[in-house]
């Protein structure tokens, strides 16, 4: 008879984890809160318009890399997924004139040098930083703790050849980065890649891929590449359970032996129990507080060295074809806006008229993510008066839409559909601590660690997620998933 492995959490992480412990033989149920699965990766629909929630870009687009394989073994990715690449990454409209960041390193460093020939020197250094990040492919055939040194020895060399960014940025964030340039059209395409609290490395990292022909956009976005996981899961036979919270972990004699049922109490006992859940939700909830963990109560208690990317997400539904926009823009509205404790400034629009799923019918999708860590405010707003509550988000999409009919004054009537999502929502539908989208992002002087996928104390519970890695993200999430399972395979000596 099969053992059996609960997983908890039906996000891109607890997915993978489920469709390969399915693959090696497992009895395998997934147990997800939400009436749907995807947890982050998530997307849905407002008076008629799709909404995508998640993906920007998706590092593993490109065949032949490591976490290709993960997409393709799970059924996100497939011959018959179309994957856009555009050639403009980011755009922006300064004193009249257009200007792009573009896919082509070359063409890129050409733009810039005719934008502000008195940056060449930090232009060059630029094109460098990123051609560290161009060919990595991180090796995720097994856990790195069961890496012989013949399969990393290479992987470490290829590094070295490939460089390493200037000294300097390894301390700095994208904000801080930028602002070395004189150009204000380079320092705006530049800001339109990630928000500007995360550190330097990430804004290479982005390019980098980027200018490889990875990072590509997989067509019908994040709800249909969730989708597409949970139907492979299910043609394997595993059995998921959507709309079921798991209320705790069973613990005997400090081994995991269960779950129980939030909705109905009942207990569904397991060999293997995985969690892919929030790290917060995992330790305090799951675990009732009482199994404490050194790597990720360090990252709690430490705020400022373990950066939690958080914010509200405004999304626009415009009767227009506006195929002929570019996709990535950034927009500077004439006043900054004032959210409680936090000033925002600017932000980049991205305009999904390059996927049918979002632009169809003449119409189209606009979406803003900004940068905010104001939970506390949106709860305490939303518990003394809903109508506030709302009202304060109408508020900021006013904003967002002010700004953007600034540069394209030709939608302002044509915007019908205004949908915002805050920090709160995202807290409420997928169980994030504090509405986090990407967790514990290392600051440059701490040291980058990962967490070991297991609770040392407890025995048969192993932990997925892209909180165990730094920075985390989408294709980090997926490889935890795939860990969390092959550590298993590796306890039940199977081949």
């Amino acid at each position: 008879m099969s053992k059996k492995v609960v997983v908890i959490g039906a996000g891109v992480s607890g997915l993978v984890a489920g469709i390969y412990a399915r693959l090696a033989g497992f009895d395998v149920e997934i147990f997800e809160s939400h009436s749907i699965v995807g947890g982050n990766c998530t997307g849905w629909y407002h008076k008629g318009y799709h909404v995508d929630g998640c993906i920007q870009w998706l590092t593993g687009t490109k065949k032949g890399t490591g976490v290709n394989q993960i997409w393709q073994t799970c059924g996100a990715l497939s011959d018959e997924v179309g994957i856009y690449h555009t050639e403009k990454i980011a755009t922006t409209v300064y004193e009249g004139k257009t200007y792009h960041l573009y896919v082509d390193l070359e063409k890129t460093e050409h733009e810039f040098l005719a934008i502000s020939p008195g940056d060449k020197a930090e232009i060059r250094k630029l094109m460098k930083n990123i051609r560290c990040f161009r060919n990595l492919n991180i090796p995720i055939e097994k856990p790195f703790e069961d890496m012989n040194k013949w399969k990393l020895v290479p992987l470490l060399w290829k590094m070295l050849h490939s460089g390493k960014p200037e000294k300097k940025t390894e301390y700095m964030t994208i904000a801080e980065y930028i602002s070395e340039f004189k150009s204000p059209v380079i320092r705006q395409l530049l800001a339109c890649i990630f928000p500007t609290v995360m550190p330097a490395f990430t804004l290479f990292y982005c390019l980098g891929i980027r200018s490889s022909g990875d990072g590509g956009w997989p067509m019908g976005g994040s709800l249909a590449f969730m989708k597409r996981m949970q139907g492979r899961f299910e043609e394997l036979g595993g059995r998921m359970h959507t709309g079921t919270a798991v209320g705790k972990i069973i613990i005997k004699e400090d081994t995991a032996v269960g779950v129980e049922i939030k909705n109905d109490n009942r207990e569904v006992f397991a060999d293997y129990i995985i969690s892919a859940v929030d790290a917060d939700m995992l330790l305090n909830r799951l675990l009732e507080g009482k199994y404490p963990d050194e790597y990720f109560d360090k990252r709690f208690a430490t705020p400022q060295d373990y950066l939690l990317l958080t914010g509200s997400y405004v999304s626009l539904g415009v009767a227009a074809d506006l195929g002929a926009y570019p996709h990535n823009v950034y927009i500077q509205p004439e006043k900054p806006f004032r959210l409680n404790r936090t000033e925002l400034k600017h932000f980049n629009v991205k305009i999904y008229n390059f996927d049918p799923a979002f632009a169809k019918d003449g119409k189209t999708v606009m979406a803003v993510l900004l940068t905010e860590d104001e939970i506390d405010y949106w709860k305490a707003l939303k518990k003394e008066s809903d109508h506030d509550y709302k009202a304060e988000k109408e508020r900021l999409a006013n904003w967002v839409i002010g700004g953007i009919v600034k540069v394209f004054p030709e939608i302002g009537d044509k915007i019908e559909m205004s949908n915002t999502a805050t920090s709160l929502t995202f807290h409420r539908y997928c169980n994030s601590y504090r509405g986090t989208y990407m967790s514990f992002i290392p600051s440059g002087h701490v040291k980058k660690q990962i967490h070991k996928g297991v609770k040392e104390n407890i025995k048969n519970l192993y932990i997925a997620g892209q909180c165990t890695f730094p920075a985390g993200g989408l294709p980090l999430a997926a490889i935890a998933g795939k860990f969390a399972a092959q550590r298993i395979i590796k306890a039940e000596k199977i081949s």
